[in-house]
């Protein structure tokens, strides 16, 4: 079977509109459900479903199981002008992150710079979709977590020993779109892995190894993933954890007890961080938009090797997805249109493309 007989086209409105409804069953206000469900389908849209709307019933199972806490308690634990610290009270990754980086962005308004830490939250999604925040304000926006487990095996291991901690960065530019790199530091995210699963497809070498510590390209048998890059994605992976861990006075995530039921929220809980750069606090805005057109017009005029089409910039693909899955809908894996489904019939959520 190929990969659109897999799938079903669902129009993004009601895609939001559903998930949107299913959070707000399990408690979460309306206007942060509209927000949460607004991140997950523009993944969707950018053509990133391992970090979109899939996760979708996990997480609301999550609340109605008390593991997340549909409405956080977000307490502001240490606070100054160009910084602050926060407790997430167990809350859905993409609520708290978006009071984090909101925070971020207000401080580098009045500072030039903003960067918020926030510990005891869950899982945030893909990390662009809080780093592209910072994009309305004329500011770069960065964000990174180390919500990931420790599934990456450190340069010259064959067992897991640090996290995949995803880190992005958005820049505006002018007339161009924002440039947006959003990675994790192992050569895949595990919800890539996971969707070559779901699709019943192959891997590339290079991306895990199984069991034995041998590369594979089954992503069934992926029980490590490699480092991206080798030794520079082990560093990378580090230096977030330091970030997201110690910084705000957390763990390494190695250190952290996953497989515990019994261990104490700062054992387990998730931790992101999050920077906001003023540009106007150290440049004309519309002079750093024209270098920043000058620059990704004068890269996409570099000759592409062979077996490329052309050159490209981080973001520029999914831009181009997302334009065109506005106008033609969001193809989706039929395995998650029924598992929306059948959560959307347990909690009594019509669902219009039935």
């Amino acid at each position: 079977m190929n990969q659109r007989e897999q799938e079903t086209l669902v129009n993004p409105h009601q895609l939001q509109h559903v998930c949107s409804q299913l959070y707000q069953k399990v408690g979460v206000a309306r206007e942060h459900a509209d927000t949460i469900a607004q991140m997950q389908v523009l993944m969707d849209l950018r053509g990133v479903p391992s970090h979109a709307t899939r996760g979708v019933p996990g997480y609301v199972r999550g609340m109605m199981n008390g593991d997340t806490n549909s409405n956080p308690d977000i307490k502001l634990l240490e606070d100054n002008p160009a910084s602050a610290l926060l407790d997430g009270d167990r809350g859905l990754g993409h609520l708290v992150a978006l009071h984090g980086m909101n925070l971020a962005i207000e401080k580098a308004k009045a500072t030039s710079i903003g960067i918020v830490i926030v510990r005891n939250s869950k899982h945030f999604g893909a990390a662009s979709s809080h780093a592209m925040r910072a994009l309305e304000h004329d500011m770069i926006g960065f964000a990174t977590t180390n919500g990931t487990g420790v599934n990456v095996a450190v340069f010259g291991a064959k067992t897991n020993s640090i996290g995949n901690h995803a880190l992005a960065f958005a820049i505006p530019a002018g007339e161009e779109p924002p440039i947006v790199l959003d990675m994790a530091c192992g050569a895949a995210a595990a919800g890539r892995i996971g969707t070559a699963r779901m699709y019943d497809q192959k891997i590339p070498f290079g991306w895990g190894l199984d069991e034995n510590g041998e590369e594979t390209d089954d992503p069934s048998k992926v029980t490590a993933i490699l480092p991206a890059a080798g030794p520079k994605g082990s560093a990378l992976a580090i230096i977030m954890d330091v970030l997201c861990g110690p910084l705000g006075g957390g763990l390494m995530g190695i250190n952290k007890a996953y497989n515990s039921r019994n261990a104490p929220p700062e054992k387990i809980a998730t931790a992101h961080f999050f920077l906001a750069i003023n540009i106007a606090s150290l440049t004309l805005v519309d002079q750093f938009k024209d270098e920043m057109d000058e620059q990704i017009r004068t890269t996409r005029k570099a000759k592409p090797r062979r077996g490329f089409d052309r050159v490209t910039l981080p973001g520029e693909i999914e831009w181009e997805l997302t334009q065109e899955r506005r106008a033609n809908g969001i193809p989706l894996h039929k395995s998650q249109v029924q598992a929306l489904e059948e959560l959307a019939d347990e909690l009594g959520v019509p669902i219009p493309w039935k």
